[in-house]
């Protein structure tokens, strides 16, 4: 770079298309956003060019779309992480019921022990395996239901705004007739009415209300089925450490009280002491897989309702992109660029550069300062800060 180069002045447009233009080759090389959302950051980039202004409308709204992509890609990879973790958690539990199972099997017990704690807690367990199953499915189904929602939500939207158009635009047709001084006729209001209401979105609003209906439904099918589990949670901890019922949450039935059914039988029966590190070892099971389920089914509504928000975004991904192990890494990059936009866009208004050169050693250092968030793209970030500057030095 010429010394004159370097006592160039920079102006806040200047500034801004730099930091854009890296960004953009960044998110095109790694196909982070989707064509749509990529064409228009190139418009405003475009009109970016024609103002005179130092706004950084640009950059705010680069980063605006980012977030709301990666808050996209989390709701993926949760959904995904939470049916994954449901399925790893019932083949737990079907596993560890196998071990006590075969213990048994090799120390076979006596009637008495078997009266006393061994027949009543297997079918406790095998219980809860069902129970267990039953959710898994249920929430797979909840999310395919909510996924129709979200389709038929934004279909009826859509139909919806275009009917709302169509009236607005006869009504608009009237008033231009009686600003003409020219009276509409029944017929023609009566016309314009008929073509108002043939355009019908009933269905669509149906088929929304009743996908609707169905995902309150499996709700509330999937809350009694985790009251259930918690009520027998209960019954496989010590009776201290025990909550209180919650009013809300009403199990179908009375469980057994198998942690008292075992403290008493080891009194009775010494050799039940032989599967007690077994039976301890599900109580325990039965316990986490409570609390993880519920936080599971919370973190699940979290991520449908960015779905939802997002209706089209979502399916267009879906269907883009179905690899899971791709969108971790989107996300990964994405997580980097967003805090790396946001420390360059606090350069914008510093005075003390006011040379191209001095601005552009700023953004190089910021790239490869060690210890910052984006650290693990820094090397694509430079390749993409050359290919800005090659752009920027044919309009600067």
């Amino acid at each position: 770079m010429t010394q004159n180069e370097d006592k160039r002045q920079i102006d806040g447009q200047q500034r801004e298309a730099l930091i854009s233009l890296i960004a953009l080759y960044f998110i095109e090389e790694n196909q982070l956003l989707s064509a749509e959302q990529l064409g228009d950051a190139k418009n405003s980039l475009k009109a970016l060019f024609l103002r005179t202004s130092g706004e950084e409308s640009m950059l705010r709204k680069l980063i605006e779309i980012l977030k709301t992509t990666r808050g996209l890609q989390l709701s993926f990879s949760n959904i995904s992480k939470i049916l994954v973790g449901m399925s790893k958690c019932v083949i737990t539990v079907d596993r560890k019921i196998d071990t006590l199972r075969t213990i048994l099997d090799q120390n076979k017990a006596s009637a008495e022990e078997t009266e006393a704690f061994v027949g009543p807690f297997m079918s406790f367990s095998q219980e809860f395996l069902q129970h267990t199953e039953s959710y898994a499915r249920n929430m797979e189904q909840y999310l395919e239901v909510k996924e129709s929602e979200a389709r038929y939500f934004s279909t009826y939207q859509i139909a919806k705004n275009a009917r709302e158009r169509l009236r607005q635009r006869l009504s608009s047709s009237t008033l231009a007739t009686e600003s003409d001084s020219t009276t509409e006729s029944p017929s023609e209001t009566k016309l314009k009415q008929q073509i108002i209401s043939s355009f019908d979105y009933g269905e669509t609003e149906r088929n929304y209300k009743q996908a609707v209906r169905e995902s309150r439904a499996l709700q509330l099918e999937i809350t009694e089925q985790l009251a259930d589990i918690k009520a027998m949670c209960q019954m496989a901890m010590n009776p201290n450490m025990r909550q209180k019922g919650d009013k809300e949450e009403k199990p179908k039935q009375q469980y057994d009280d198998v942690f008292m059914r075992f403290r008493e039988a080891l009194g009775k029966f010494p050799r039940l002491g032989e599967i007690k590190a077994a039976v301890l070892d599900l109580f325990r099971l039965y316990q986490h897989s409570y609390g993880i389920f519920s936080l599971d089914f919370d973190n699940l509504n979290k991520a449908i309702a960015t779905m939802i928000e997002n209706a089209t975004a979502y399916f267009e991904a879906k269907d883009e992109d179905s690899d899971i192990k791709t969108k971790r890494d989107k996300l990964h990059k994405i997580e980097g660029l967003i805090p790396f936009l946001e420390r360059a866009a606090e350069t914008m208004n510093d005075e003390e550069i006011d040379t191209y050169n001095k601005f552009s050693r700023r953004i190089s250092d910021m790239i490869t300062h060690t210890k910052n968030p984006w650290m693990h793209i820094y090397e694509e970030l430079l390749r993409s800060k050359v290919q800005a500057e090659a752009e920027l030095s044919t309009r600067l």
